[in-house]
């Protein structure tokens, strides 16, 4: 049974994949260094529909956001114990 979690850390590569179906949308695709635990890098997706802010957005796809903090909530917990 999957349970949702909440972590919060920073942004250390970041890329767009195109739709993988018709009927979905591209993916927003980050690798995050959780807070107290930097080197186990957790990836977080999201639907680019979702991200409201498109001057982060195109920042983002240009590396200026690397390093920022990011909040995130997922429903498969990572490897490491919070």
């Amino acid at each position: 049974m999957e349970s949702e979690f909440f972590f919060a850390g920073a942004i250390v590569d970041s890329w767009v994949e195109s739709a993988r179906s018709a009927d979905a949308g591209a993916l927003l695709v980050m690798q995050v260094a959780p807070r107290g635990h930097p080197k186990d890098l957790v990836i977080v997706e999201a639907e680019v529909s979702l991200v409201s802010d498109r001057v982060w957005l195109e920042d983002l796809s240009e590396n200026l956001c690397h390093g920022s903090p990011v909040p995130a909530l997922g429903s498969t917990p990572p490897a490491f114990s919070l």
